[in-house]
C-alpha cells in the first residue's frame, strides 16, 4: 500500500511539472522573444549624432536660403503602409526619381521623415548617404526615432513584416552643423506598453546651422498620425519650442505635420485641425499662403497639406515656393521647397 501511494505521488508530480513547463515555457520563450525583437540595435547615444561626409570648401555669407521639407516613406511609393513584398529595384527606381527631382533646386538645406539608415525594409540602403552625396549636402544631423530588431508589421503577410529596422528623421546641409537634439514628443497616453514598445516616437530635431557665423534654427518634425489629442498637444510643444528659440535667432519649423485644414473630420476627430495651432502663431507664418493650391499627400492624387514650412517673419522673407512635383510616386509624400531671403545677415570682414 505504501509503495503505491509513492507511486501515485510520483506520477501526480511528474505531470505537474509536465503541466507547469508546458505552460510556462512558450510564455517565457514568448516574452523573451518580445524584449528581443523590441529591443535597439544602435546606442542610444548615437540617436542624435552630426555627420560630415565629405570635405567641403566654408560656403560664402548666403544672402538666400533654399530649403525642403520631404518625407521619403523610405522611398518605399504607393507601397508605404501597405502589406506588399517590394524588392530592391523598387526603392532604387525611387530614389533617382527622387534624386533627379531635387537635384536642380539646389538646395542649402533638407529636412527628411521616414528616411532610412539601416533597415530590412530597404535592403539596408544609406538613404540619408545617397541624398547627401548625390545633392552635395556633406553636412548631416540624425534623429533616429525607430530602432527595432523586428517590426511584425504590415500584420500579414509575415514575408512583408518590417524586420530590423533602424529609422527617423534628419536635416542636410550645405552649412556646419553647431549642435542637434533629438527631443522625444509625448506619446499617446491609450496605447499599451506592447504596443509602444514596437512602434516609432514621435521627435521634433532641433539642429542648429552656422550660417558664416550667424545661428539658423532647423526643428524638425513628424508628428503624431492616427491621435488627433495627442497631436494637437505635440503642436502646442513644438510650436512653443519655436517660438522660444525665435526670440534669438531666426528659425524654420519643417516637417509632417499630418494635419490640413480640410480634413478635420478624418485626421483631428472633428475638432479644429491641430495645423490651426501653428497657423496662429504671431511670431511663426507658414511659406505658403493657406488659400494656395500645395497639397503633398497623396504623391499620386494630392488632396492634402501634410508638410509645411514654417518661419520667423521679423528674420527671414519669402521669395518663392512649389510643391516638388517631379518627385512624383517615389514616396508617398511630395517634396516642399522654399527659397527665403535673411534679412539679417552678419557680414564678415574681408
Amino acid at each position: 500500500m505504501v509503495e503505491n501511494r509513492w507511486g501515485n505521488s510520483a506520477k501526480v508530480k511528474k505531470i505537474f511539472w509536465i503541466v507547469t513547463l508546458a505552460i510556462d515555457l512558450p510564455l517565457v520563450l514568448l516574452v523573451v522573444t518580445f524584449f528581443y525583437i523590441s529591443s535597439p540595435r544602435w546606442a542610444e547615444a548615437d540617436y542624435d549624432n552630426t555627420i560630415t561626409y565629405s570635405p567641403f570648401p566654408d560656403p560664402d555669407n548666403p544672402a538666400t536660403l533654399t530649403v525642403a521639407t520631404y518625407n521619403l516613406g523610405y522611398w518605399s511609393g504607393m507601397t508605404n503602409q501597405q502589406a506588399v513584398v517590394r524588392d530592391r529595384a523598387l526603392l532604387e527606381a525611387n530614389q533617382a526619381t527622387a534624386i533627379s527631382a531635387l537635384q536642380p533646386l539646389n538646395l542649402d538645406v533638407l529636412a527628411l521623415q521616414e528616411v532610412d539608415f539601416d533597415a530590412y525594409r530597404s535592403f539596408h540602403l544609406n538613404q540619408q548617404y545617397a541624398l547627401s552625396e548625390a545633392l552635395a549636402l556633406p553636412f548631416a544631423a540624425l534623429a533616429v526615432n525607430w530602432d527595432k530588431r523586428y517590426v511584425p508589421f504590415p500584420y500579414w503577410p509575415p514575408q512583408a513584416h518590417y524586420q530590423a529596422v533602424t529609422s527617423g528623421q534628419a536635416v542636410l546641409s550645405r552649412y556646419p552643423i553647431r549642435d542637434n537634439q533629438r527631443l522625444v514628443l509625448e506619446r499617446v497616453p491609450t496605447h499599451p506598453f506592447y504596443y509602444n514598445a514596437l512602434y516609432l516616437d514621435r521627435v521634433a530635431q532641433v539642429t542648429e546651422l552656422d550660417l558664416s557665423g550667424q545661428p539658423l534654427m532647423v526643428i524638425n518634425v513628424h508628428l503624431e498620425a492616427f491621435d488627433g489629442p495627442t497631436r494637437r498637444r505635440q503642436t502646442v510643444f513644438v510650436r512653443q519650442l519655436a517660438e522660444r528659440y525665435a526670440e534669438t535667432m531666426p528659425v524654420l519649423l519643417v516637417g509632417d505635420f499630418n494635419s490640413d485644414l480640410d480634413r478635420a473630420a478624418e485626421l483631428d476627430d472633428g475638432e479644429a485641425p491641430s495645423i490651426q495651432i501653428l497657423l496662429d502663431s504671431p511670431i511663426l507664418a507658414s511659406t505658403v499662403p493657406i488659400q494656395a493650391n500645395s497639397a503633398t499627400f497623396p504623391a499620386d492624387n494630392p488632396q492634402y497639406r501634410l508638410d509645411y514650412i514654417f518661419y520667423t517673419p521679423a528674420t527671414l522673407a519669402v521669395r518663392n515656393w512649389q510643391v516638388v512635383e517631379a518627385a512624383a510616386q517615389a514616396s508617398d509624400h511630395l517634396p516642399l521647397m522654399a527659397t527665403l531671403e535673411r534679412l539679417e545677415r552678419v557680414t564678415v570682414p574681408e
